[in-house]
């Protein structure tokens, strides 16, 4: 098979695969919010930047050196230096994964008082402890399926590690007791440390046969994989830490100073909740498409990169920023126009409405970063990416310490705003720099933009607000139609003046 046709096919797998995750996900934690309500949600987003801290030590970069190592391997026709190579991350990633779950479980009681508002106990902390060993070597084996090309592997892992988390929580909250915060947030740990067990041991039997698989004789080498491992995790493990600690101290600094704009403990996890938790998952399901490419672009871009293929890189570059501007202008066209709709349906509160609306038009940079940043990590510019994150971490808790108690969730948005498009200017310029790419703008982003605006135009009178999921859906597939037909008109249209 071909290059262009593999990546193709693993892009259609992860899209397929994506769509599939996102929706159940997407539409399980639409139930799970629904039955243990936004506080719950909002304390258990908290536990979950705890956790995702402690996945940072865990990972340690490995994701990326697996990844990247395997792939120049193969790029070289060393088949069994991409097997070395993967044994020597399972072992690096099993280390930092035990380190990772012993600190969790010796500061869990600092976490519970000083993070978690004493909501809940240290054996919530515990129990996701446990996860981390198991979780870290997941990562080492999925960044060598995504090296050698084998994604569907990582997609089979996904859905059936998914699949599994639903039926612990299902079961847990169907014979055990939930009414209290603590209670709740144990149901959902404990599925989610069984489901990483469950997962590993799947991923790990497919990783066994396929390792087994045309085995090639030992390369006798002195290459020094360790090294070559160290020299692209550290530096990201090092940054990560930064960026992951200061991620979690302004997430829990968010419900902090929400109290000191006036109000309650409760209602400030209840609005913290509403955003991080219900309206940002709403606006980031889309991404499931940017993500699903994003994740292939880390390989490609490392074989352009080490045979130094710029004209090819520009050439690619257009082509993501085209599509990815593309759909992100009609996405927000379709959040804009059907807010009320897209809240009622969702978490049937309308509320939500007005926190898509104010967060929708940020997306067009949410998305590209998403692919900015994973190119930048293909030609081995990652140490930049994680400190454009950081300065971006510490400039947002710098304004939500000071913003907040004056404007309220407001102040909140605000830092949202300057936050995400910071992290985007500062990405696009790294890129820039690197590849010094040209973007045909008339292309990329005017006729997008023109088009949006005649597509809402156009619908903004033919729709009313509905509570029909039916007529929900068909007025948003008329959207989508009506906005492609005027980008394909108005691009034969430039073709026509050149």
């Amino acid at each position: 098979m071909k290059k262009i046709q593999v990546f193709l096919f693993n892009t259609v797998i992860l899209i397929i695969t994506s769509l599939i995750i996102s929706s159940c996900s997407m539409f399980f934690d639409i139930y799970v919010a629904n039955k243990i309500g936004s506080e719950a949600i909002g304390l258990f987003g908290l536990i979950m930047s705890v956790y995702m801290f402690a996945m940072t030590i865990a990972n340690s970069g490995i994701s990326l050196a697996s990844t990247r190592i395997v792939a120049e391997e193969l790029s070289l026709n060393s088949e069994s230096g991409a097997k070395i190579a993967i044994r020597k991350c399972i072992l690096y990633s099993l280390f930092f994964g035990s380190i990772a779950c012993i600190l969790l479980v010796v500061l869990s009681p600092i976490i519970c008082k000083y993070i978690l508002h004493d909501r809940i106990s240290s054996i919530v902390l515990y129990i996701i402890a446990i996860s981390l060993p198991f979780s870290s070597v997941t990562i080492s084996i999925t960044g060598y399926f995504t090296g050698v090309k084998r994604i569907y592997k990582n997609s089979l892992y996904d859905i059936f590690g998914l699949f599994i988390k639903i039926i612990f929580i299902v079961t847990g909250f169907k014979f055990f007791n939930y009414e209290n915060i603590e209670s709740a947030c144990i149901i959902l740990v404990g599925a989610n440390t069984l489901s990483e067990i469950f997962s590993f041991i799947f991923l790990y039997i497919l990783y066994f046969f396929d390792s087994r698989k045309n085995l090639s004789k030992t390369r006798n080498d002195k290459n020094n994989y360790f090294k070559r491992i160290l020299k692209i995790s550290l530096p990201v493990a090092i940054t990560s830490y930064v960026r992951s600690g200061l991620s979690t101290i302004k997430h829990s600094l968010i419900p902090i100073r929400l109290e000191k704009s006036g109000l309650s403990c409760e209602a400030s996890l209840s609005t913290y909740g509403m955003i991080n938790g219900m309206a940002m998952p709403i606006l980031m399901f889309p991404a499931l498409i940017v993500n699903s490419i994003s994740s292939l672009l880390i390989p490609e871009f490392a074989r352009y990169n080490i045979k130094k293929d710029f004209k090819r890189m520009n050439e690619i570059i257009n082509i993501l920023f085209r599509l990815v501007i593309t759909f992100s202008i009609c996405i927000i066209g379709i959040f804009l126009l059907f807010p009320n709709e897209i809240s009622k349906f969702t978490y049937n509160n309308i509320e939500i409405a007005k926190f898509v609306l104010l967060l929708c038009p940020l997306l067009l940079f949410m998305y590209l970063d998403h692919v900015i940043d994973a190119i930048l990590k293909g030609i081995d510019k990652q140490v930049g990416v994680m400190f454009c994150n950081i300065l971006d971490l510490f400039i947002s808790i710098f304004l939500i310490y000071n913003l907040i108690p004056i404007f309220g969730i407001m102040g909140y948005i605000i830092v949202i705003y300057i936050s995400e498009f910071l992290n985007f200017s500062v990405s696009l310029f790294q890129l820039y720099k690197a590849t010094k790419f040209n973007l045909n703008i008339i292309k990329v982003l005017v006729i997008p933009l023109i088009s949006i605006f005649i597509t809402m135009i156009i619908t903004t009178n033919l729709f009313t607000y509905t509570n029909n999921i039916i007529n929900i859906v068909c007025n948003i597939i008329i959207f989508i139609l009506i906005y492609l037909f005027v980008n394909i008109y108005l691009n034969i249209i430039k073709k026509k003046f050149q």
